[in-house]
């Protein structure tokens, strides 16, 4: 029972920020309900095993360049505001920001939810290292299984008829300005700023 409390904590305490992106994702029509759950599947996927890995070889990386995928969001976030800029049309003014075909879609999501995580690694490298083997499945079981969730109340969220309007009416206008705040605050959070100004 203690494992189980463990990981719904730690999982929650790095994901609650996720749930509002998602809903963004949700309230975009130009996402699938399959490319988004896939997406922030294989991006929390792909952080457990960074953070397996880590814990397996002790390696503790460095949070300064881990907050370098916070490039990532920030990318997507200008090449958004540029088709917002250059589209008068409501229709076209995403089109720019995500690519067609379910693919590059599901890896969108997977991105952002990837670049967000440098939280993510920090506690669950330490934690993974403590844990038995049969403690490691359990707690990745317990993530996996929220992922679902936190995918069912970003779909309530979206669908609820105030955020579902709201949504609709500015989320493709608010979208790539959140990512480009988000790419920022995984970057100051981290400390990566501090890499530019290091010397050789």
């Amino acid at each position: 029972m203690e494992i189980l409390i463990t990981s719904v904590i730690a999982f929650a305490s790095t994901n609650l920020d996720d749930i509002f992106i998602l809903t963004l994702f949700y309230g975009n029509k130009r996402f699938k309900e399959r490319e988004i759950v896939v997406g922030q599947l294989l991006g929390i996927t792909t952080l457990i095993a960074i953070s397996l890995v880590g814990s397996l070889v002790g390696l503790l990386i460095d949070q300064s360049y881990i907050g370098l995928l916070g490039v990532i969001p920030i990318l997507l976030g200008i090449k958004g505001i540029l088709g917002l800029l250059r589209n008068g049309e409501r229709n076209d003014q995403d089109g720019d920001l995500y690519k067609d075909g379910s693919k590059s879609k599901a890896l969108t999501v997977a991105g952002v939810t990837i670049a967000n995580g440098g939280d993510n690694i920090g506690i669950y490298v330490p934690l993974f290292a403590t844990l038995t083997w049969a403690n490691k499945i359990t707690m990745v079981t317990v993530f996996l299984a929220m992922t679902f969730l936190w995918c069912l109340i970003a779909k309530y969220f979206a669908n609820h008829p105030y955020v579902a309007k709201t949504v609709d009416k500015y989320g493709h206008i608010i979208t790539p300005f959140v990512l480009v705040l988000l790419g920022l605050f995984i970057l100051f959070e981290n400390r990566t700023f501090g890499l530019l100004t290091k010397g050789p």
